[in-house]
């Protein structure tokens, strides 16, 4: 639509802007406010401004359909110049600020909470939740125009679809948007401060797989399909250490992995970096794999990406899940994900009878160096026995999982 004239109302600093065509386009200059009224045949819109002292000039604010939204809009644009809140660059769309937001935390200009450097983890989780979930709805808006209730509308709307830790992550991807954009006065405020989340997934991870049903998942998979899972079932990592494991940190002759060794894309502080014994299963599984890739000794990746074309270079785990839960039901077995072959490991290291202590260890629930027998040491450093205590979890396990498949067949043949 195409504007015309603006005109006063009769409140202060508040303008009154007509269609082109209107009456108001033939009255003189300086018209009163009852010839405004009179000639006006048009249903205008509305703005405010003030006059910034600081920048030396008037600050407008967007256009209103009425007079009574327009006079609550100057209204806060006044206490905002009074505070020196005013954004110096605006209007910025939510668009650009990502770009921008993501390119100065690439860059290190832009820090977490915590007044640290982000991680190159947290970079891409927050790039993907602003560009699948925020973008799309608001990426044309201007930043400072975006308002509580439109976060808490693409909350609810992806209550139904999404875990509640994932929206969180959502919201706190908004959120660190925000943070970043309020220091460089290019937002006033923060939309996703005070959104009303949905409760966080209460039902816990029951899925426990016994060695035998574990082995036969396992074996209905690919062998690059399988050793995530066996790493995660067998040495107690997480998605992300599975992700960055390269060859150079994987010693066969010793039977040792070194997880978390990425210090920049480790997820979880120190303790997610620490060696770990490797049982007979997976040390198998890893030789194979290790044979089947060429005899890797650098940098490449133990479980590298299916995709070639990966953005990220590392495995694509969302990917792994749908490939092998579309095997397991083919073939009538029930699903298990990687985190829940973890919540295995944990259930088979008590079975086995292993320490508290040391099963955190293996967990990575601790800083190793803090642990009694589980010296912080690397595969770079280690060329002597391994700590008694971690040495004595692998028999432990080993001893454990033999037993209880020996069980299982010796009852199948009985049968």
């Amino acid at each position: 639509m195409r504007y015309g004239r603006d005109t006063r109302t009769r409140w202060d600093g508040v303008y009154a802007r007509h269609t082109v065509g209107c009456g108001v386009q033939k009255l003189p200059r300086n018209p009163t406010l009852t010839q405004i009224s009179r000639a006006c045949d048009c249903d205008p819109s509305y703005w405010g401004q003030v006059y910034d002292r600081a920048e030396a000039g008037h600050v407008r604010t967007k256009r209103y359909a009425t007079s009574s939204a327009a006079r609550h809009a100057r209204k806060a644009l006044l206490e905002l110049v009074e505070k020196g809140g005013v954004p110096k660059e605006a209007p910025l769309r939510v668009r650009e600020a990502h770009e921008r937001f993501i390119e100065a935390a690439k860059a290190g200009r832009a820090l977490n909470k915590k007044g640290k450097r982000y991680k190159q983890t947290a970079i891409r989780n927050i790039d993907q939740s602003l560009t699948k979930h925020v973008l799309p709805a608001l990426g044309a808006r201007r930043l400072v125009d975006v308002r509580q209730r439109d976060i808490q509308k693409i909350v609810d709307d992806l209550s139904p679809r999404l875990s509640g830790s994932r929206i969180r992550s959502v919201v706190n991807a908004i959120r660190s948007l925000y943070a970043w954009a309020k220091q460089r006065e290019l937002a006033t405020h923060d939309p996703a401060a005070d959104i009303r989340l949905p409760a966080l997934n209460v039902t816990p991870r029951e899925r426990i797989a016994p060695p035998r049903e574990f082995v036969l998942l396992l074996d209905a998979l690919a062998p690059a399909d399988a050793l995530p899972y066996a790493i995660a079932g067998y040495a107690w990592a997480r998605r992300a250490q599975i992700q960055h494991l390269r060859w150079n940190e994987v010693d066969l002759g010793l039977g040792l992995l070194e997880l978390g060794a990425d210090e920049e894309n480790a997820s979880k502080s120190d303790a997610a970096h620490h060696v770990v014994p490797t049982v007979k299963p997976l040390l198998l599984m890893l030789k194979r794999e290790w044979l089947r890739q060429g005899r890797p000794s650098g940098e490449q990746l133990v479980c590298p990406p299916r995709n070639k074309s990966s953005k990220t270079g590392l495995l694509h785990t969302g990917g792994l899940q749908e490939r092998a839960t579309k095997v397991w039901e083919a073939k009538q077995l029930q699903p298990i994900g990687l985190h829940e072959c973890r919540h295995t490991a944990a259930t088979w290291l008590d079975a086995a009878g292993v320490s508290p202590k040391t099963a955190s260890v293996l967990m990575s629930h601790s800083i190793p160096d803090r642990q009694p027998g589980a010296a912080a040491i690397t595969l770079r450093t280690y060329t002597h026995l391994m700590p008694e205590a971690l040495e004595t979890a692998r028999k432990q396990v080993d001893d454990w999982l033999a037993a209880q498949l020996a069980e299982r067949s010796t009852v199948g043949q009985r049968g």
